[in-house]
């Protein structure tokens, strides 16, 4: 959806006027992930209320991150809100019903909020430790 958008220049023009273009960069990424994957999104998904739901909570959270983290504004209020939002997600991801979403497609939501969370509350050498011992540390 954005990047059909932005290929039509609508966000480049919201991007020129000042307008932040980041808010649905989160699904916009679980889109991508899910099909790199081989899961089509097909518009019967993009229509389906826990779909929507998820895409709702998971652009919030991530263009709150995104928007704290560039205007330095992280304060116990922000975090206590983002925290909350990533409990609702969670339940969102880890609850069944009988009309569910697909399990893996309801997980890739979680790790995509999981990203921009660990990204903005851990330094870039933090970061790269991690990586280095999961990618190169043998496990006993």
């Amino acid at each position: 959806m954005w990047l059909m958008r932005w290929q039509q220049g609508v966000d480049v023009m919201r991007w020129q006027q000042g307008v932040d273009v980041t808010e649905g960069q989160a699904e916009l990424i679980v889109q991508t992930i899910n099909m790199t994957a081989g899961r089509w999104v097909s518009n019967e998904l993009l229509a389906h209320p826990q779909y929507r739901l998820l895409s709702s909570v998971i652009n919030n959270i991530c263009h709150e991150i995104s928007h704290n983290r560039t205007c330095m504004q992280v304060n116990s209020t922000t975090i206590n809100s983002i925290d909350s939002k990533m409990q609702e997600l969670v339940q969102l991801v880890l609850s069944d019903s009988p009309d569910d979403l697909d399990q893996d497609l309801k997980q890739t939501f979680l790790t995509v909020a999981k990203t921009f969370y660990y990204k903005a509350y851990c330094d870039p050498e933090t970061i790269n430790v991690h990586i280095s011992k999961v990618m190169f540390e043998t496990i006993i």
